[in-house]
């Protein structure tokens, strides 16, 4: 079985709290204490959670300063990681491609790319259409409105079957 991330409800304002305060200690010039946040982040939520923080006051940062956006991806996967974009579990072992959609909401907007990675559970699920045992899975905590659309939009952008791939092997590296 995959590993799950599960991020309770209760730890949103938790979470945009501290990204508030690591985007204010970096905009006072205290990187000593923008990392001490961090690394509290870290001890309380795990890597994935730091590297979310970071992501968000990084893009914080950006949206203050005037600059254009370029593209964020705020990610629970370190750097050519791959994760479940279901579950967001590790080690997926096949991806589904779609063709490419947006979602906009207003909290901003965002485009799909062009695969769906999916661990061995999700895939199981997935492959039966048993959208109720997926959402299941994920858990109702996970399955906030965003995450709904997104599920919308996979299951009507979905090109066929799943593409399996080698365990320990990363089909995004060199596309």
């Amino acid at each position: 079985m995959s590993e799950r991330i599960d991020f309770d409800i209760e730890d949103a304002p938790w979470v945009q709290t501290l990204v508030k305060r690591v985007y204010a200690a970096r905009q006072s010039g205290d990187q000593d204490e923008a990392d001490r946040l961090l690394a509290y982040g870290r001890a309380e939520g795990g890597e994935t959670l730091s590297r979310i923080v970071d992501q968000l006051a990084a893009r914080d940062e950006a949206l203050d300063s005037g600059r254009p956006m370029k593209p964020q991806e705020v990610s629970a996967a370190a750097p050519n990681q791959l994760v479940c974009d279901f579950c967001a579990g590790f080690d997926p072992l096949a991806y589904y491609e779609v063709t490419e959609f947006g979602i906009s909401a207003p909290g901003g907007s965002f485009l799909s790319g062009d695969r769906f990675y999916a661990c061995p559970r999700c895939r199981e699920l997935i492959d039966a259409a048993d959208w109720k045992g997926l959402r299941d899975w994920i858990g109702p905590q996970q399955f906030g409105m965003g995450h709904r659309m997104l599920l919308v939009g996979f299951k009507k952008h979905r090109k066929g079957d799943a593409v399996e791939f080698e365990p320990g092997t990363n089909p995004e590296l060199n596309r």
